[in-house]
């Protein structure tokens, strides 16, 4: 009885020495806390703080009642401030941000998933107040702003305002960093520096040539906007790192051609519809592109001798025989031509 009996008065005093050092607010802050009453801890929390800015336990409550009130910018100023006023509550602090930079992490991939893109871009804005720290989550948070400025351009200054962020808080040696580099060359194109996504992009292909797939993007973006100079250099870029990873394709090579024809590149456009050739011979978009070429460039002779070959290939094509036709009077062969005319006009009926 008597052992029992100090055992339990051990006990008392160890609890009497743990709160004696905090103060009657902060001591409230932990009972509302624990009882959920969330409002009345972070009022006594800021009593406490008031009559003691180095009140380090009045600091913690405070972050943890703004965690179950969902400031998380507040409760991350306050797990801070907690962990440098007392080393010892470190641990504990960290813990508390970890925890809810997950929390709104995680809810902002199953709003992405959902296709709620707005529920996103709430969650992840939580996750970078939450722990601004952290690279990922500004990463996933620009990512969902450009996704939503395809439809509300509002949405572009605050995608713009994210990259810039997340480009200063990304370090060379960070997982993200080869994300973070196609992002901001993405943004780049669409902000209309190409010199300075230029450079992003052949830094992404120093680190990793296996990265083709993100300039290819951005260079076929460049097409779609009929800039065709801008995306002939990219898709080179492409191209070139592609032939470093035995990753050749059609599409890539044809895209290229398709870029240097418009912008008017007669001996670029062609080289890189003959390797398209060479990757697929019997794909028509591709023999046609060249035949074309050949006409356009006024390169009659191999126009006359591509014409041949397309028209026996898909002799249904009435445009293949029209080329034909025009590159036979080019060559002054004027019975050829009129043939392949006939042949076109009765296609075109």
């Amino acid at each position: 009885m008597k052992r029992n009996m100090g055992l339990l008065a051990i006990l008392v005093f160890s609890l009497v020495a743990t709160y004696s050092c905090k103060s009657k607010e902060t001591m409230s802050a932990i009972l509302h806390n624990d009882q959920g009453t969330y409002d009345k801890a972070i009022e006594q929390a800021k009593l406490a703080i008031a009559n003691n800015p180095n009140d380090a336990d009045a600091h913690f409550e405070l972050g943890r009642a703004f965690s179950f009130t969902g400031d998380m910018a507040g409760a991350y100023t306050e797990f801070q401030a907690a962990a440098r006023l007392d080393p010892k509550k470190a641990a504990d602090a960290e813990t508390g941000i970890k925890s809810n930079w997950a929390k709104h992490f995680n809810a902002g991939i199953s709003e992405f998933q959902a296709e709620n893109l707005a529920g996103a871009a709430n969650e992840f804005e939580l996750t970078t107040k939450a722990d601004p720290r952290q690279v990922k989550g500004w990463l996933n948070l620009a990512k969902v702003y450009a996704g939503l400025a395809m439809g509300d351009s509002t949405y572009t200054v605050l995608e713009y305002a994210t990259v810039d962020t997340l480009i200063a808080k990304t370090k060379d040696d960070s997982e993200d960093y080869a994300s973070v580099l196609a992002l901001t060359g993405h943004v780049m194109v669409k902000r209309g520096m190409k010199e300075d996504a230029l450079k992003i992009f052949e830094k992404l292909l120093l680190d990793d040539p296996a990265n083709y797939e993100e300039i290819e993007r951005a260079g076929n973006a460049y097409l779609a906007e009929k800039d065709w100079e801008g995306g002939a250099v990219l898709l080179q870029m492409a191209v070139d790192a592609r032939k470093k990873t035995d990753s050749e394709d059609f599409e890539s090579y044809y895209n290229l051609g398709v870029a240097y024809f418009n912008a008017k590149n007669c001996a670029k456009a062609i080289e890189a519809y003959l390797s398209a050739y060479d990757i697929d011979p019997e794909n028509r978009q591709g023999n046609y592109s060249m035949l074309l070429s050949y006409y356009s460039c006024e390169m009659y002779d191999d126009a006359m001798l591509q014409g041949q070959k397309y028209t026996e290939r898909f002799p249904e094509d009435p445009n293949g025989w029209r080329l034909l036709s025009l590159s036979y009077s080019k060559k002054g062969m004027k019975i050829k031509a009129e043939e392949a005319a006939k042949k076109f006009q009765e296609l075109s009926q």
